[in-house]
């Protein structure tokens, strides 16, 4: 049992001559019957589910660690400052078991940042290095520290260390609106930064006992996405490519566009294109899309799209008059999310709707990926 980013490279690299796999990996090699994955979203989902799977399962060689050493487990200690604590203690546990205390490390490390936490000693007097970093907040260093606010934090640690996401999620949106409304603005601002960094963290968080109910899920919806984005769309027949086209430029100079994919529901970075505008050195962004689009339609060997999508309105939209497209395009305007069709349509979709999600994603994917090669070209053009 085991997690890997590029799953043929972990399953090959066990079927090789027993030699090279040592006693251990050569035994389990031998008693291979079948080969079963599931699917997830993001790193940290995997090393939470992976904990799951191997609590529940206890298979014979995850829990034969290695150097006769036993499984890792997360624990919260008691004491007015809790922090959390690695050790090979499976009682009370808020996670584990981990097969290695680095890969412990790293989950809090990558929650920290949204449940900050103290790991100095408790007989400082002043604020300790964390703190300036914004990992430890509010500090018991503090002579003022606020108890209550820091049983908060420890608290959202313990229900994303059990995989709630979904439950952190909200609880810290609900906040933020909160703190908007009493004009608390940087404070707000604070809590956005953390939704992010959860958002991005987990893309589209998932329980890891969801995965256990249904191996299946990430591919099940993802075809709930592209239903739904077919049924607002009103669409007929595959879904299989969606393209999203971006412009990135300054006052017309050094302008770039970028294609984005996204393959039966999912964002492929293999596919992505940089564009660099040579037709037009002023403010125009329909004529630096339509000389994109027209570039992309002259790439013939590239796969046909099902769906082309334009960052922008009813203006960007315009080009499809002078273009010949082997598909439906629409325009996504950021503001309002709404949706724009040919015939001047519009469609506003449920901020949580899947497909709209997708088509966001698709966007904001395709705004990082144009503006990297627009700073590219500044940086050269200031040499």
């Amino acid at each position: 049992m085991g997690k890997a980013k590029v799953l043929r490279n972990r399953v090959s690299s066990y079927f090789q001559p027993p030699i090279k796999l040592g006693p251990k990996t050569a035994k389990l090699v031998s008693q291979i019957a079948t080969i079963e994955y599931i699917e997830v979203n993001s790193e940290i989902e995997a090393l939470l589910l992976e904990s799951k799977l191997i609590k529940r399962f206890k298979p014979q060689y995850n829990i034969a660690s290695r150097d006769d050493k036993s499984p890792y487990y997360i624990h919260i200690t008691h004491e007015k400052f809790p922090k959390p604590v690695i050790n090979h203690e499976p009682t009370e546990a808020i996670a584990g078991p981990f097969l290695s205390g680095w890969v412990a490390k790293k989950i809090l490390s990558y929650f920290r940042k949204i449940a900050p936490y103290c790991t100095a000693n408790r007989s400082v007097k002043r604020a300790c290095l964390y703190s300036y970093l914004g990992l430890c907040n509010p500090c018991p260093g503090h002579s003022e520290t606020n108890v209550a606010k820091y049983s908060i934090n420890i608290a959202q640690l313990k229900r994303l260390l059990r995989g709630e996401f979904s439950r952190v999620l909200s609880g810290l949106k609900k906040q933020m609106h909160t703190e908007s409304k009493l004009q608390n603005f940087e404070l707000a601002a604070k809590l956005r930064d953390k939704i992010l960094h959860l958002e991005q963290l987990l893309k589209s968080p998932i329980l890891p006992e969801e995965y256990l109910i249904n191996p299946n899920l990430l591919d099940d919806k993802r075809q709930e996405t592209l239903f739904a984005l077919k049924t607002a769309l009103n669409l007929e027949g595959e879904l299989t490519r969606i393209e999203m086209y971006d412009i990135s430029n300054l006052s017309g100079t050094a302008a770039t566009g970028a294609m984005t994919v996204a393959i039966d529901g999912q964002l492929n970075s293999k596919y992505y294109r940089h564009f660099t505008i040579k037709s037009i050195d002023t403010p125009n962004d329909v004529a630096m899309m339509a000389e994109m689009l027209s570039r992309r339609l002259k790439n013939t060997d590239w796969p046909k799209p099902d769906l082309i999508v334009l960052d922008g309105g009813m203006t960007q939209l315009s080009i499809t008059k002078d273009l010949l497209f082997p598909c439906l395009v629409i325009s996504l305007a950021k503001q309002e999310e709404i949706i724009f069709k040919p015939d001047g349509s519009q469609i506003k979709l449920d901020r949580d709707n899947p497909g709209l999600k997708l088509l966001q994603q698709l966007r904001d994917e395709a705004h990082r990926f144009s503006r990297r090669l627009h700073h590219k070209h500044r940086r050269s053009a200031f040499r």
